[in-house]
């Protein structure tokens, strides 16, 4: 029963994304027509968000984002394409590519800007390894410690669902409890 209930609201979810994804790539190709290829960037990259494996309007998304990083907004478009597949990484990086190509492009742009930030460099190429090297930081939590804290909730939520169903004595749901804390703690602190 309980795996019916986890799989219908991943559907439900799985369904919503796919909608609202593909909304965002209509929206995306009537900022085109209307000629505001700005917005049509921001909507694309709203439709790459909407992140499901296989869904077929992220990969429309990517293409016309590809599609736009000749012109004048190409640090506009690479950014949105690299803004995008950041947002979707999980345990794994989908379109990994994307993201290393997009890093690449925004740093030989950046390093190209007259005004390129203090302490880049004099050359275009220190400009372009100093951008490429900022840009390739992760400032997002590691993912043993996203799957410590993770696993911490599950134990917690074993825990509470064992001490209400008291089917057994109280300290193993209390000491599953404790663990649960424990390991949800320490992976938000080491996050």
């Amino acid at each position: 029963m309980i795996a019916v209930i986890a799989l219908a609201v991943i559907g439900v979810i799985s369904l919503r994304a796919v909608v609202s994804g593909r909304d965002a790539l209509g929206d995306g190709d009537d900022w085109m027509l209307r000629g505001k290829p700005a917005e049509a960037i921001r909507s694309y990259e709203a439709a790459a968000r909407w992140y499901v494996p296989l869904a077929p309007h992220v990969g429309a998304a990517y293409a016309k984002l590809r599609k736009l990083t000749d012109g004048p907004n190409a640090l506009l478009a690479w950014r949105a394409i690299r803004s995008a597949a950041r947002a979707t990484r999980s345990l794994w990086q989908p379109h990994a590519a994307d993201l290393a190509g997009a890093e690449a492009a925004i740093a030989r742009l950046e390093a190209r800007d007259p005004e390129a930030g203090a302490g880049a460099g004099t050359s275009i190429e220190a400009r372009e390894a100093w951008y490429g090297a900022r840009l390739s930081e992760d400032v997002r939590a590691s993912r043993g410690a996203a799957a410590l804290a993770g696993l911490g909730i599950l134990v917690l939520l074993a825990g509470a669902i064992l001490l209400v169903r008291r089917s057994k004595p109280v300290l193993v749901p209390g000491v599953a409890i404790a663990l649960g804390t424990v390991c949800w703690l320490l992976g938000l602190y080491n996050a």
